[in-house]
């Protein structure tokens, strides 16, 4: 299920430069802004007077200098016409910084419980502890050391891994019925990037682009050749972007040496190649079939747009309309911690294709299940969504009733009497009040079930996925 968060897409040239000239101190800016004034520079400096000296309310507000500042640059970066310019309060910096890490500490791996708590593989993070300790997808873990999974909350067994971090510990597994131990100390990884082999192709899950994305790409790219396979399987979809050097590292494993990845297009008009990076080199493939969608945007597209006019033969894509961002930002930090992302140019293709607000456009459109798209806002306790009414979860738990085999004969926010039968219909499988209504304890109910499916099935269920592979076996 998509992440109702909103996410913020960038193309990330992240600089560390200290930037204090214009606003670095706050309160200051009356002195700051002497010299050449036009009039929309006095207007605001009186209104800045009026309402740090003499607004009625001047006193009720902790540190009002700053909170004035705060606000004036937050407008100022708040722009119709550039959604990727933005001030960034202190949290919202540290939390775009973080995302851009892809740094973990502990096992790496992708995992859900299964009906006993126990902890089973979904998908393991090349160059992990567990990948380097050889878990596989789908092993399921039954004990971490003297801990059984099933007695024991799951939080309380990924504290008790990361506080074991550079330590050995003995995991307790079961592979295809037979059970073993395996030795592994957890230590710090990258989680953007998963590897699979499959008899006749390779798998790429590139979740976004970190500092690390590169060198764990090319990891797995030779992974895939030392396997002796020559078709990859290249998953962008969700992934929103981050590092403008990870897009050249992973870039420069796919294309030729010396090759243009993209151009930057500054307002002056001119125009700058970046190539290929001579720490990595072109790992040559028969064919790349790319997934992309909505969520896919920024380097992600760059990637696309390498691939696309170096390699056009080789790769098709697959999937939905890219999101469509065709912009650089730099992130300047100030001294207090926030900062201040700006669009410094526009990106091209090595032909000086810009998909600028138009995206890249899939070779074979595939949409994505429902269920793999759905939203929805929490589902707090006072909720109640009965039959024949409007409600804005009402989409999601017809989605859910669907995707559970339950019958529903629609999938928007009017709630249906024929819905409502389908609920009551799962409510009585589930020993919960047949009302055929939506409270909250029904709702968090279809959540872990419809999660409990999409865990097993998150694969086979996948229907981009799925063509994608036909695609490449037959490419």
């Amino acid at each position: 299920m998509k992440d109702t968060k909103k996410r913020t897409l960038i193309f990330g040239i992240c600089i560390s430069i200290l930037c204090v000239i214009c606003f670095g101190a706050g309160f200051s800016v009356p002195y700051l802004l002497k010299g050449s004034k036009n009039g929309e520079q006095e207007k605001f400096d009186q209104v800045y007077s009026l309402l740090s000296q003499d607004w009625y309310f001047k006193d009720s507000v902790k540190d009002l200098d700053t909170v004035l500042m705060e606000k004036a640059i937050s407008g100022m970066s708040n722009l119709e016409i550039d959604p990727h310019t933005t001030y960034m309060s202190l949290e919202h910096a540290q939390a775009f910084s973080a995302s851009l890490q892809g740094s973990n500490t502990g096992l790496g791996i992708m995992f859900y419980n299964d009906a006993d708590s126990n902890i089973v593989v979904k998908q393991v993070f090349i160059n992990s502890a567990a990948d380097k300790a050889g878990l596989q997808n789908q092993d399921v873990i039954v004990k971490v050391d003297d801990k059984l999974c099933s007695q024991t909350k799951t939080e309380d067994l990924l504290s008790y891994i990361q506080d074991h971090k550079e330590k050995s510990m003995t995991l307790q597994i079961v592979r295809e019925a037979q059970t073993k131990e395996i030795k592994i100390t957890p230590t710090e990884y990258d989680s953007t990037v998963i590897c699979n082999l499959y008899d006749d192709y390779g798998e790429i899950i590139l979740s976004s682009f970190s500092k690390n994305s590169g060198k764990d790409v090319a990891s797995a790219m030779q992974r895939i050749q030392k396997a002796g396979l020559s078709k990859v399987l290249l998953d962008l979809r969700n992934n929103a972007g981050g590092y403008l050097s990870a897009a050249l590292d992973i870039a420069s494993t796919f294309v030729p040496k010396g090759s243009v990845i993209f151009q930057e297009e500054y307002k002056d008009g001119k125009i700058k190649q970046l190539k290929t990076t001579d720490s990595f080199a072109q790992i040559p493939m028969e064919s790349i079939v790319v997934l992309q969608n909505q969520n896919t945007a920024s380097a992600s597209e760059a990637l696309i747009g390498a691939l696309k006019d170096l390699l056009t033969d080789k790769v098709i894509c697959v999937g939905e309309t890219t999101y469509g961002k065709g912009t650089e930002q730099v992130s300047i930090p100030f001294a207090d911690g926030t900062s201040l992302k700006y669009t410094i140019a526009k990106w091209l293709t090595p032909n000086g294709t810009s998909i600028h607000e138009k995206g890249f456009e899939p070779d074979i459109p595939v949409e994505a299940a429902a269920i793999n798209t759905v939203t929805y806002t929490e589902f707090t306790e006072d909720m109640l969504i009965q039959a024949d009414s409007v409600h804005e979860n009402a989409k999601a738990l017809q989605i859910f009733l669907q995707y559970l085999g339950y019958p529903s004969d629609r999938s928007d926010t009017y709630f249906s009497v024929e819905s409502s039968k389908g609920l009551q219909q799962f409510q009585q499988d589930h020993g919960l009040d047949a009302t055929g209504n939506c409270d909250q304890k029904t709702w968090l109910c279809l959540i872990e079930k419809t999660l409990e499916k999409l865990n097993v099935e998150f694969q086979t269920e996948d229907q981009q996925r799925n063509k994608g592979i036909e695609v490449l076996k037959s490419h």
